[in-house]
């Protein structure tokens, strides 16, 4: 289905029946659930084969929603939220209560991004934060067009070619000194 309105509402129903749903972002082409919809969750790691032991990232789309899934946000991190977001940099954060641990694998931090894609924020204003990954087998190239999807979901929004192709920047803010975790499209240069 191409991206648009009609797509967003269709991906919202869809999201909101335990499916998952392919999206292009700025980077590649993502996969995601309801972080608070378990059965959901679990499909996404199946179907990509991903280890429980690996996180996801959830994109969000305000400030409001940073607080409802953090216990902190430090100095450093509204930072890099004001200069980078919307974008491609996943922030790494000591996680709320409210966070699913099977989206944070048991651990005690959640990465969050803002997307910069209008088709993703209309989305996840109408279905709130969505846990997401990379489209892509485990292991695989990350997709960066809907033709080179090869994981099934219950609904494929094809919103043309992904931006970079390079995954996003990840940076551990959860403590005292930043870390980066993984370059991406965000050169720390």
């Amino acid at each position: 289905m191409p991206s648009g309105p009609d797509a967003a509402l269709e991906a919202a129903k869809v999201l909101n029946r335990s499916g998952t749903v392919v999206f292009r972002t700025e980077t590649v082409y993502g996969l995601g659930a309801l972080p608070d919809d378990e059965n959901a969750v679990k499909r996404l790691y199946d179907t990509k084969k991903r280890s429980p032991d690996k996180p996801l990232q959830i994109l969000v789309k305000n400030r409001e929603q940073v607080e409802l899934l953090t216990s902190e946000i430090s100095k450093t991190a509204d930072q890099l939220m004001e200069k980078f977001w919307p974008g491609p940099l996943t922030l790494v954060f000591k996680k709320a209560k409210s966070v699913p641990d099977i989206v944070s694998a048991n651990g005690p931090t959640v990465g969050l991004r803002m997307p910069d894609d209008p088709f993703l924020l209309v989305l996840i204003g109408l279905v709130g934060p969505i846990a997401s990954t990379s489209a892509n087998l485990s292991g695989q190239p990350d997709p960066k067009t809907a033709d080179e999807i090869k994981i099934e979901a219950d609904l494929l929004i094809d919103g043309g070619p992904a931006g970079t192709g390079r995954p996003s920047t990840v940076i551990d803010v959860s403590s005292d000194v930043p870390k980066i975790l993984r370059q991406g499209d965000i050169s720390p240069f």
